[in-house]
């Protein structure tokens, strides 16, 4: 098999050799190591599901650790290892251990515990994308270069074009998918992030979601609750009674929120898992940004998703959000007409 990489990437002898002689049917034993939270194992669901489709035969292992086990995509996987992080040296050391020998490895995670498994584990080729290139020498075979410019469950598919696999598009996430024929004249919102400074403020979201309300008087406008205490939708309890069509969910777990994600019209939210969550169900989305880089989460081969970012890096204001909004929904959903014009108050 030819080796499809020219400058893009790093690959030394070994796992040249190793490509040129690769026949799929003969790798039997495959560990994936992906040790990071909820929207992370989004954008790794098309990995996952064209690595089945490009190794039918092999037996497939995914590694986390203790932390996140939140949404693990333990239905695209043969089996799910864990990695100890909290019991003493001889635990950690078996759970090291554990996998075995593997045909391949892909490190997907580039984390110490991650790096450390990577070296512990026997696998005839390894491949990662390390941020620090002196881990491409040290640790792999091939090495995919991660850019801070293209959705990352994209640049995750790189490690298959390599052996010339042709992923399909849109990516295959195996989730429940948005149709919009079908879709509820619903907009959902999740105004919460892992960091409160990723996010904006509790009270811009009030503005945002009554100005959206009045103007986008033919949806219901939905907050989602988060599985936090600080992520509660209480904030949003007066703007609520005064309007009939906005609405407090209450969390829901993923089982649930998928179904229900993939019937909402859109989805208005920062970087977050939830809004992974959403591009994993192809459910159009309008993201925020102004501290994270909006492209790396930011998919461009469907029509539906939006980003709205000010190129300076200042925070979106309220009228930036809604005018995306109203652009969003007039060009994934024509047929619902235009509303009535945004006003300035």
């Amino acid at each position: 098999m030819k080796a499809w990489i020219e400058k893009g990437g790093y690959l030394n002898t070994r796992g040249r050799r190793w490509l040129s002689r690769l026949h799929v049917e003969q790798v039997r034993r495959i560990l994936v190591i992906r040790q990071c939270a909820f929207g992370d194992y989004m954008a790794a669901r098309p990995f996952l599901v064209e690595l089945r489709r490009f190794f039918p035969g092999a037996h497939i292992i995914l590694s986390t650790v203790s932390k996140y086990r939140y949404a693990v995509p333990e239905d695209l996987v043969d089996e799910v290892h864990v990695l100890d992080t909290r019991g003493g040296p001889g635990e950690q050391w078996r759970s090291l251990r554990a996998v075995g020998e593997v045909d391949v490895l892909f490190d997907l995670a580039d984390t110490s515990r991650s790096r450390l498994l990577t070296l512990m584990t026997t696998a005839q080729v390894k491949l990662g994308f390390p941020y620090r290139r002196v881990f491409n020498h040290l640790l792999f075979d091939v090495g995919i270069l991660r850019s801070d410019f293209h959705y990352e469950a994209e640049v995750l598919l790189d490690f298959l074009k390599i052996m010339g696999h042709k992923p399909r598009y849109p990516l295959e996430f195996a989730m429940p998918r948005h149709r919009r024929a079908q879709a509820d004249p619903c907009i959902a919102y999740f105004p919460f992030a892992s960091r409160a400074e990723k996010s904006l403020s509790l009270s811009t979201w009030c503005e945002v979601i009554e100005q959206a309300a009045e103007t986008f008087p033919h949806y219901r406008h939905v907050l989602l609750e988060g599985h936090k205490a600080k992520e509660s939708g209480d904030f949003l309890a007066e703007v609520a009674a005064r309007h009939d069509n906005v609405e407090i969910q209450p969390r829901m777990g993923l089982d649930r929120l998928a179904p229900w994600m993939a019937k909402a019209s859109v989805l208005v939210c920062g970087d977050t898992g939830v809004r992974n969550l959403a591009l994993a169900t192809h459910t159009p989305t309008l993201g925020i940004f102004f501290m994270t880089v909006p492209f790396r989460y930011w998919p461009r081969y469907e029509d539906c998703h939006e980003a709205v970012f000010h190129r300076d890096g200042q925070v979106p204001g309220r009228m930036d959000i809604l005018q995306g909004l109203e652009e969003l929904l007039q060009r994934v959903y024509p047929e619902r007409g235009v509303p009535r014009e945004l006003g300035v108050s």
